[in-house]
């Protein structure tokens, strides 16, 4: 269940932990030791489900802060622009070289043949 809201990371991210610590003390009641329980294939299974969920909550942090920052940029640079409105025309621009006239190419006579 992929998603990229925050607030549903946090859920999911709550809710594997939550999981993981019933099933830790689950296994640690039936006399299992550390180790074993370190092993089991469900605990993995969830310590890695709360891994990435952590991965992918920083991941929205980073995409988040680097919006709040393009915003910014953007709201700076249009209020710089607005602040230098230019007043009266640009300078005129020297006119690009005129293009060489291309050769045109002599047609030959139908009637004609040569040799």
């Amino acid at each position: 269940m992929a998603s990229e809201s925050r607030e549903t990371r946090l859920a999911q991210k709550a809710a594997w932990e939550l999981k993981l610590q019933n099933l830790t003390t689950l296994l640690a009641g039936k006399g299992l030791e550390v180790k074993q329980i370190a092993r089991d294939a469900m605990i993995k299974s969830l310590k890695a489900k709360v891994k990435a969920a952590g991965v992918r909550l920083r991941a929205i942090d980073a995409n988040e802060q680097r919006t709040a920052e393009l915003a910014t940029l953007k709201a700076e640079r249009l209020a710089k622009a607005k602040e230098e409105t230019p007043k009266a025309k640009p300078a005129e621009q020297e006119p690009p070289p005129e293009a060489k006239p291309k050769k045109k190419k002599k047609k030959e006579d139908p009637g004609a043949q040569k040799g």
